[in-house]
């Protein structure tokens, strides 16, 4: 079975996780493949692609969201046959934005679109009604391994291995030791959420504005 690493953002921009890179990684003979996932999310049209191509991938695929699958990169379990997640393992859903103080006529239905698209894909996937998982989108909802299986985007927890295990607090520590004040908008934030043990509406309060700029950063990319 081959293994694709989602792990970082979902874009076109260098370093980031392309639908045209995940093409490129997909097996010609259409055998297993196992999607391990550690986004913070990004481009929807990018993880809309994603999500496609797993979807008509003719062989059995799974997910198993090692670390986190936020924002958009939740999206990607919904395509599979499988999904999973590791014991430390995050899931969030929440709203598509776009950068801009002031949104066109234009911009406001595209949103709305998008927004319409997730919650279907995400309501097929769990089984939730449309009315509960549009709930969960506009609270902006955070979940851990456990409400992550009770939700349905999961459907098991999975252990990592020990060198993966190994790696993990130094990743952690390292977000939390930058602290929100230094470094990109979107490692302030995820610093923000760590310190405020994955709550969101504490890390909004400690620190005013900083979500917008993280969610106006992710989507100009």
């Amino acid at each position: 079975m081959k293994t694709i690493h989602i792990d970082g953002p979902i874009g076109t921009e260098a370093g980031e996780v392309s639908a045209k890179w995940f093409r490129s990684q997909l097996p010609v003979d259409n055998s297993p493949i196992e999607i391990r996932i550690n986004s913070e999310g990004g481009s929807v049209f990018e993880a809309f692609g994603i999500y496609d191509l797993v979807s008509a991938y003719p062989g059995r695929k799974t997910a198993v969201v090692a670390s986190m699958a936020f924002s958009a990169a939740s999206l990607i379990p919904c395509a599979c046959d499988d999904s999973a997640i590791t014991p430390n393992g995050y899931t969030m859903v929440h709203a598509p934005h776009m950068e801009g103080d002031e949104l066109t006529d234009g911009d406001s239905r595209l949103l709305t679109s998008l927004r319409k698209k997730m919650i279907s894909l995400y309501s097929a996937k769990t089984g939730q009604t449309i009315a509960a998982m549009t709930k969960l989108v506009e609270q902006e909802t955070f979940f851990d391994a456990e409400a992550s299986i009770g939700l349905g985007i999961v459907s098991r927890i999975v252990r990592t291995s020990s060198a993966v295990m190994a790696r993990m607090p130094v990743r952690i520590l390292a977000k939390i030791k930058a602290g929100p004040t230094g470094g990109t908008a979107k490692a302030r934030w995820n610093s923000a959420v760590l310190q405020a043990c994955g709550n969101v509406t504490i890390a909004d309060r400690r620190h005013p504005g900083l979500r917008l700029r993280m969610l106006t950063e992710v989507n100009a990319r």
